[in-house]
């Protein structure tokens, strides 16, 4: 209701305005003798004109404002009337729109916004601009393939491209992004061409800071604390407050790691408020890991607590970052200190979580920009290959009178360069799949390593529990291998290792999941066997495994022989960390009783645990509690 009524005073103003002004006119009409001098002062003073050049001040100021002071930016865009802008003001003004979704960490809403000023705007230079936003609005929903693509086409634009406020932000994506993907050459190189080409104080500030990051990450060459003061005092001068304090979270870090810790917290602390007012997501949870670390490090164990749960509070939802995994990191080493087992085992939960999808976020970027990269050189490739098809074809009309002899060499040399790009891709995808399988299997036996175990065993239990089916996890490990690695070497256990992988594999099934779970270790998943079917078969295993005599001096070999325990989903469930945890315990059982035997968990055998204190989360192993191997040797 109120801004219908700023509205309707609004249309009242200018009608006013204008009777003023069509008034003024034709008392200029009255008055000719006096010269044409007299109209054209008065009919410039019509305040239309006045009025349009106001809202292109209003637009452009609030572009100029919107890193170095975002309350006066918020201010500007919201005394704007969209509906007084012309098209083109339009298109300006739905995109800084888009940029401060962007900005509050509403990327869901940008995108599409700025798409739209993709698709109607006239003007190159805005389409560019708001390409870039995208991409980094890409980045941050985690659309990374997408984003390099678009990242890709705006760099081929670059160069043809004259306005220099877009340049500077196409080179700031380009630097921001390659700086994410640990590309900190390129970063550099583009940061380096923001600072050559920098007209003004804050463009030297934003192309320092993408330098001073790459070279922190990178250490070539490492950045010292006068370096990184050296970047905010030109920040603050071009009063970049948000660029400022980025670079600061690089000094409490090099603080830190110095071991200067009230130097790092007063730096923070410092610039708490004014970090604040940059209403900017990210910068907030840093600093507060910062300081949370900081204090943490000093022994101020209520602050690191405090600083940790308001980095936790700052995050944004429902993003995982660096920052949010550091706080339940602390919070559980805390929680781990005042023997708080119960919260220190959900603070660590929550880390495991975090740290993870972090973990897996980065490496996806890296990903990502890597297929990028090879897809620009395969359609790089194509082009290339559709140029020469097009070169063959204008020849082929040229040469009308000799089409017979020169068509075959056109076809064949047209044929060759197909031929190249199907064999170089062929090729390509045969490298992917060998260091696929490469990643998956143990190096030594040549069966499945223990990510890639788990992930089998993951696979086949839930199967198996959808259709009701038995399943067994067998455990085998191999006895007294310590005293043939000491009386042999460790080549012959090497040896050992290989042998008892070659005997259990003639027993066992191509499509059951055998693995290597680490050192004399090994592990079944036998589907469709009850726990009789799956002893049977473990007996078998082990009369094979018995059979392995390792030669010595004078003729006196060593026997070979392996401990079996077996859970079986009948009893144990179809939970994998509850069915490995039984079957240890078989194993335990089978190493206690005298060793060279086969046990299936009954239900009344100890679970061994460890202490609280010393807990193992194991992410991959679905939090395993493992029985250490010295124990059961």
């Amino acid at each position: 209701m109120v801004r219908r009524k700023l509205a309707t005073a609004r249309v009242a103003v200018r009608h006013r305005r204008s009777d003023r002004c069509v008034n003024r006119t034709r008392s200029a009409w009255r008055l000719m003798s006096g010269g044409l001098g007299l109209l054209c002062v008065l009919i410039m003073s019509c305040p239309a004109g006045a009025e349009t050049e106001s809202l292109g001040q209003l637009l452009q100021r609030a572009n100029s404002v919107r890193l170095s002071n975002h309350a006066e930016f918020t201010s500007i865009m919201q005394r704007i009337d969209s509906k007084a802008l012309s098209p083109a003001q339009q298109d300006y003004f739905r995109y800084l729109q888009g940029w401060d979704s962007v900005h509050d960490g509403e990327y869901r809403v940008a995108i599409p916004r700025l798409e739209a000023v993709i698709a109607q705007s006239q003007d190159v230079t805005l389409q560019f601009r708001a390409g870039a936003s995208v991409v980094n609005a890409l980045v941050l929903v985690q659309r990374y393939e997408e984003a390099f693509s678009r990242l890709g086409r705006l760099l081929e634009l670059l160069p043809r491209l004259a306005d220099p406020e877009a340049r500077e932000q196409g080179q700031g994506v380009a630097a921001l992004l390659y700086n994410q993907v640990g590309q900190y050459d390129l970063s550099l190189r583009y940061s380096q061409m923001m600072i050559s080409e920098s007209r003004t104080a804050s463009d030297r500030c934003k192309g320092g800071l993408y330098k001073l990051w790459s070279q922190y990450e990178s250490k070539r060459p490492p950045v010292t604390a006068a370096d990184l003061q050296a970047g905010i005092d030109v920040c603050t001068q071009a009063h970049e407050l948000l660029f400022a304090n980025l670079i600061r979270t690089f000094s409490a870090k090099l603080y830190i790691g110095l071991g200067r810790f009230d130097d790092a917290i007063g730096l923070l602390k410092d610039h708490y408020d004014e970090m604040k007012s940059t209403r900017y997501p990210l910068l907030v949870s840093t600093f507060d890991a910062l300081l949370a670390e900081a204090y943490r490090k000093k022994g101020s164990v209520a602050l690191a607590r405090q600083f940790a749960f308001s980095t936790i509070e700052s995050s944004i939802k429902p993003e995982f970052t660096e920052q949010l995994a550091t706080a339940y990191r602390l919070l559980y080493e805390l929680a781990k200190e005042q023997r708080d087992f119960k919260s220190a085992l959900e603070f660590h939960e929550k880390y495991a979580v975090a740290d993870k999808a972090y973990v897996d976020e980065t490496g996806g970027r890296r990903l990502a920009y890597d297929k990028a990269a090879h897809e620009a050189i395969a359609n790089k490739l194509q082009i290339d290959a559709l140029n020469k098809q097009n070169q063959v074809l204008q020849l082929q009309k040229a040469l009308s009178t000799e089409a017979v002899e020169n068509s075959r060499l056109y076809i064949a040399l047209l044929v060759t360069i197909l031929l190249f790009t199907g064999l170089w891709a062929y090729r390509t995808k045969r490298s992917q799949l060998h260091f696929r399988e490469l990643s998956q299997r143990d190096g030594l036996t040549g069966i499945c390593n223990r990510p890639h175990f788990m992930s089998l065993a993951e696979s086949a239990l839930e199967s198996c529990r959808k259709a009701q089916q038995d399943v067994c996890i067998v455990l085998c490990d191999l006895d007294q291998f310590k005293t043939i690695n000491d009386r042999h070497g460790h080549a012959t256990g090497d040896w050992v290792l290989r042998e008892a992988v070659s005997k259990c594999r003639v027993h066992l099934q191509a499509n059951e999941a055998f693995g290597r779970f680490g050192g004399e270790e090994f592990s079944i998943v036998l589907r469709g066997c009850g726990p009789e079917v799956a002893r049977q078969r473990a007996e078998q295993l082990r009369t094979a495994i018995a059979g392995i005599v390792v030669g010595g001096l004078g003729g006196i070999g060593s026997k070979v022989s392996a401990s079996f325990g077996i859970a079986a989903a009948g009893s144990s469930g179809y939970e994998l960390g509850q069915m490995l945890a039984h079957a240890d315990a078989a194993l335990y059982q089978a190493k206690r009783t005298g060793r060279n035997r086969v046990v299936v968990y009954d239900g009344k055998m100890e679970v061994q645990r460890t202490d609280p204190i010393t807990l193992e989360f194991d992410t991959v192993q679905l939090n395993k509690i493992a029985v250490p191997t010295a124990a059961r040797r």
